[in-house]
């Protein structure tokens, strides 16, 4: 081999050497790259970490709502009278699980437990109170519960507490459209022509038994 050509070959073997060489580090740099991203990737996971704030709120709000069964607002001597609204004219009718929010609208006023269910356990507000405090309980046990405000028991401000299974229909049973009981109107006009079709078969009956002239009979001409 001459040397003008050893030359030319070494001079191509190093050239492809250093190609090699650039795409190594090529490489390299796009694994660094991909690192730098993966990295990125887990900030950004810790960001959405931190939304988990906002479920703690959820539970408070939650806890908040009282015993599971809504909360009903009682007003204790609302414009001066000597009454619970309601509780007083009318009994107060929730379900196991609701709270009882009492708020004073007049001074002097107190909650005294008269009856309640075995177990149940309401001590009610024995102290004194003027208006704008307020008192809550959740009642959880079935039955009937009676309490009166011993300053004002002469004067009938007393009240009444019925804890049952389903609360009844406001302004009890009444007249009702027959939608709201559940009767078909197609039954009902059905009932009401047969009904009114016996009707007219009886004063019939009775008109042609009374009245009527049976074809043996008259006043046929004799021979």
């Amino acid at each position: 081999m001459k040397r003008r050509e050893f030359i030319r070959n070494a001079g191509g073997a190093t050239a492809v050497l250093g190609a090699g060489a650039s795409t190594a580090a090529a490489q390299e740099g796009t694994g660094t790259a991909t690192g730098t991203a993966t990295g990125t990737g887990t900030a950004g996971t810790g960001t959405g970490n931190a939304t988990g704030t906002g479920n703690a709120t959820g539970t408070g709000t939650g806890t908040g709502g009282g015993g599971g069964g809504g909360t009903v607002t009682v007003a204790v001597g609302p414009n001066g009278d000597y009454v619970y609204t309601p509780g007083t004219e009318e009994p107060l009718y929730i379900t196991p699980g609701t709270t009882v929010q009492f708020v004073w609208e007049s001074d002097n006023h107190n909650i005294v437990v008269d009856n309640q269910p075995d177990g149940a356990g309401w001590e009610g507000h024995p102290p004194i109170q003027n208006e704008g405090f307020t008192y809550s309980h959740t009642f959880d046990t079935l039955g009937t519960y009676e309490y009166h405000c011993v300053p004002h028991e002469a004067l009938g401000m007393v009240g009444v507490i019925e804890v049952v299974e389903s609360t009844p229909t406001p302004g009890g049973a009444g007249e009702q459209d027959l939608h709201e009981i559940g009767a078909p109107i197609q039954a009902h006009w059905v009932g009401s022509a047969t009904i009114l079709g016996i009707v007219l078969t009886v004063i019939f009956s009775f008109y042609v038994l009374k009245y009527g002239e049976s074809p043996n009979t008259g006043t046929g001409r004799s021979r």
